[in-house]
């Protein structure tokens, strides 16, 4: 007796749990297009999540109205099985429907006539349409059932990284799927057309700017560009969560489902405070906002780590969806704080950045609040990541304003590129007025003079063909920036004959080049080298009492030539105590040339150096000097 009432109480208990009804679908289904599955469906979860489908079978399933309510982390905790089974009473005609679980991100679903395992499809909303068991929808599985057949369908639903779970088990015939998905377009046809159009705009201005990187060489327009490509990215991810929107992710699946959006907002911040801090320069011009932006990219280095830890290694997106909130909290903090920073900042250019900012700050913080209160739904049965239009709206002014002050920082290098050029032209008139000093020309003209009293017609003409040649030499080279180091040579080694000539010979000239360089395709600064000629010949050898030698040695390097002016005079140091350079010239025109160089390195880009190095014997008394010149091929 007691035996028979535990049988009694067990199978009662038992029976709400286990004993489970086919449900007739056939002439329901062409009566009604859809039939509620939910009242005839048992449950399980799976906590592991790794049981065959064999360890399911033998499980025990509970009503379907228990199915408790996920949270943001629990979601994460289990996979859920639901079990079902469908008669089709017909005696002619297979039934075929479409099943769906709701808006799920994976399904996969197990048919079983008897202990038979008749298929198993499986289905994914990142899956290519060629590649879904419905090529039509990631959302529903085909089913198909003989006549007079009762089949159990098992139905696993797992990996989920949607806002909001909805587990709804629903038959539908063909039909009525498609005129719902043709009231789904209707009915989202401005949150698509506001992804598309936000989605094409950041990845136009992206590659827009990746482009003026490439020709202006300058960090902060990169820094923007993948700022852009960043947000793209971030648009994209929730986009292509629906069936219908295929980007690029689609293709490399890990970028939507290992990948959570957590690690592009991240991704986003990053590449933003780069941008700002090269941008506004802070680094040099306001240290303090540059440590602290240092400091939060060197934080946002670990977040991301962290995140990529939780997501790719360790698959705990419980513990990413913690991080996810903190990382919320923590930029809009240090958000606050750049902010105010850059408030601080009174310049017609750090003016961009502050509205913009604002208006990205204004973004997420009206998004969050507006996706928490439900003023805008977070997702649809077409889109699982529905656009919030606050965000958008405040992303595209933020990046108004911040295409703003690019184009007024790109005008404000022109102009200083303009000032610098007329820098160069006024140092080339200065050298210039330099090179053709008075005391040259009244020395040289005094030596043809000489010449002539003395009856040396030839050497006269000789030396005042010279000096014309010269003379016009350095006029047409004063008219250009560059010239071809054959030209440059050529001046030089005319120069150094007069000088030889009206210094009778006090000096010895050696000229060496390598014979790998070649001088007509190389350019250089026009009459780059003659005022460390001339200086080495006033200053050095002019007062040495016995004869000197001056040397110009040309080495083929690498990626440069080296150029040696060597003299063995007697030396700077002696020189100022003889106040050679009384008259001012010689000092001058070294300084205006060291000018001219640097500004030339700037505005090109080059990278010529000079290095100019006093010579001593062994009883530390100066011997000349020598200057070395490196110029990039």
């Amino acid at each position: 007796m007691k035996k028979s009432i535990f049988i009694l109480l067990f199978g009662g208990f038992c029976l709400p749990v286990l004993a489970q009804k086919a449900i007739e679908i056939d002439s329901d289904l062409q009566k009604k297009e859809i039939i509620d599955l939910s009242n005839q469906t048992l449950f399980l979860l799976d906590s592991t999540p790794k049981k065959t489908i064999d360890e399911i079978r033998k499980s025990q399933f509970h009503n379907f109205k228990k199915l408790p309510n996920f949270t943001h982390t629990s979601r994460y905790s289990a996979n859920i099985w639901l079990r079902f089974q469908l008669e089709n009473p017909s005696k002619t005609d297979t039934l075929k429907a479409l099943f769906s679980a709701g808006s799920s991100f994976q399904t996969s679903i197990y048919s079983f006539d008897n202990q038979t395992l008749t298929s198993k499809l499986t289905t994914n909303k990142l899956l290519l349409d060629h590649q879904r068991p419905f090529r039509f929808d990631g959302q529903f599985l085909p089913i198909s059932i003989p006549p007079q057949t009762i089949y159990t369908f098992y139905v696993e639903i797992s990996n989920f990284s949607l806002k909001k779970i909805q587990i709804s088990p629903v038959i539908v015939s063909y039909g009525w799927e498609a005129k719902k998905k043709e009231a789904d377009l209707y009915e989202n046809r401005f949150a698509i057309a506001l992804n598309y159009s936000f989605i094409a705009i950041l990845l136009f201005l992206g590659l827009f700017t990746l482009l003026q990187y490439l020709l202006n060489r300058q960090r902060y327009i990169l820094y923007y560009s993948l700022y852009l490509f960043a947000m793209s990215a971030f648009g994209i991810w929730g986009f292509e969560h629906s069936s219908y929107v295929v980007y690029v992710m689609k293709f490399f699946p890990f970028l939507i489902d290992s990948l959570r959006q957590n690690f592009y907002v991240l991704l986003a911040q990053y590449c933003y405070f780069l941008f700002i801090g090269e941008f506004l320069a802070f680094t040099h011009s306001h240290p303090r906002i540059g440590k602290t932006i240092s400091f939060l990219l060197k934080s946002i280095v670990v977040l991301i780590v962290v995140e990529l830890l939780f997501t790719l290694v360790l698959k705990r997106y419980d513990w990413e969806v913690y991080l996810s909130i903190f990382t919320q909290i923590y930029l809009s903090v240090f958000g606050f704080l750049v902010l105010f920073y850059v408030y601080q900042i009174k310049t017609k250019l750090a003016f961009y950045i502050k509205i913009g900012s604002t208006f990205l700050l204004l973004g997420g913080i009206f998004g969050f609040i507006s996706s928490w209160m439900q003023w805008i739904p977070q997702s649809s049965d077409l889109l699982d990541h529905y656009p919030n239009v606050f965000f958008n709206t405040c992303i595209l002014l933020e990046i108004l304003f911040f295409s703003m002050g690019l184009a007024y920082k790109s005008t404000e290098i022109i102009h200083q590129k303009n000032d610098l050029e007329q820098a160069v032209s006024l140092s080339e008139l200065n050298t210039l007025r330099l090179q053709i000093n008075p005391h040259f020309l009244f020395n040289s003209l005094n030596s043809i003079k000489s010449y002539i009293i003395k009856n040396k017609t030839d050497e006269a003409a000789d030396y005042l063909t010279d000096f014309s040649t010269l003379i016009r030499s350095i006029l047409q080279k004063s008219k250009e920036q560059v010239v071809t180091f054959k030209e440059e040579l050529d001046t030089i080694l005319l120069y150094t004959k007069l000088e030889q000539l009206r210094f009778q010979k006090k000096f010895d000239f050696v000229f060496e080049i390598s014979p790998e360089i070649d001088t007509e395709n190389i350019m250089i600064p026009a009459l780059l080298l003659q005022p460390y000629i001339e200086n080495a010949i006033k200053h050095g050898l002019a007062n040495k009492n016995e004869k000197g030698t001056l040397s110009l040695i040309i080495n083929d390097l690498e990626e440069s030539i080296e150029i040696l002016i060597d003299d063995d005079g007697i030396g700077r140091k002696h020189a100022t105590e003889l106040k050679s350079n009384s008259d001012g010239h010689q000092s001058m025109g070294l300084k205006i040339n060291e000018e001219r160089l640097k500004l030339l390195n700037k505005i090109h880009g080059w990278n010529i150096r000079c290095h100019i190095m006093d010579k001593f014997d062994s009883e530390n008394k100066p011997i000349g000097t020598k200057i070395i010149l490196t110029i990039p091929k």
